[in-house]
């Protein structure tokens, strides 16, 4: 084969290889991505990860758990702004997402985490979280959760989450206001003695979730999922 020849079969497999299933582009970040990546310290290199599972608008970090509707539109009362990123996706896939993203921006710095579960209602999508840590705690103490109805200040309940993580290996996957939700990646040996203690620390898992104990140890025994929630 001549020279020739064998650049031009050179670059026909080169055409071919760029355009098999699975090839893709260096993604570009678009000049809203740009500001916001700029405005807030982010590292952008962040955004072509997410992209590769969602094209939903990306914002900035916000969230109120107090909201008033006008004239339908919804506006937050009193939010907090942190350095770091809110996405929406639908809700039968935000959970999904969020632990398709958490090893990925884990590497690079980052936690995700579900800040708003709308359950569907009205087909209102959810709200991601990306703050600037992978430390669990960390993260919980910038959202400033807290059971405020059972005087559960934000560092008690720290204190309160280092305890079962040091248990049962906590997985932080959602958090804001007045709840957080965790992967329980150490299972307890009795079910029904965790759920004791997970109702001291929160009775309206149960009293207005479960309506149980037997049954919250069957659901987290289930779902591996350990879920606070102060109404």
């Amino acid at each position: 084969m001549n020279k020739i020849s064998f650049s031009f079969a050179f670059f026909i497999l080169l055409l071919l290889a760029c355009n098999e299933p699975g090839a893709s582009k260096k993604y570009i970040l678009s000049l809203d991505e740009k500001v916001i990546c700029n405005n807030l310290n982010v590292d952008s290199a962040i955004i072509p990860e997410i992209r590769n599972y969602t094209s939903n608008k990306i914002e900035r970090f916000h969230y109120s758990l107090s909201k008033m509707y006008e004239a339908g539109k919804e506006t937050e009362v009193d939010p907090i702004y942190l350095k770091g990123l809110v996405l929406q996706e639908k809700n039968s896939e935000s959970y999904n997402l969020v632990l398709n993203l958490k090893p990925v921006l884990k590497n690079k710095g980052y936690s995700v985490f579900l800040l708003e579960n709308n359950f569907d209602i009205d087909h209102k999508n959810d709200l991601l979280g990306i703050l600037k840590t992978i430390d669990k705690y960390e993260v919980l103490k910038q959202i400033g959760t807290n059971g405020g109805n059972y005087d559960i200040t934000n560092d008690s309940l720290l204190k309160v989450i280092r305890v079962f993580d040091e248990k049962y290996q906590l997985d932080l996957i959602g958090a804001s206001g007045d709840w957080c939700e965790f992967i329980i990646q150490s299972e307890p040996t009795n079910w029904f003695e965790f759920a004791g203690e997970v109702y001291k620390v929160c009775p309206d898992v149960v009293d207005q979730g479960t309506g149980t104990k037997e049954a919250l140890a069957e659901e987290m025994k289930k779902t591996k999922r350990l879920y606070f929630w102060w109404d």
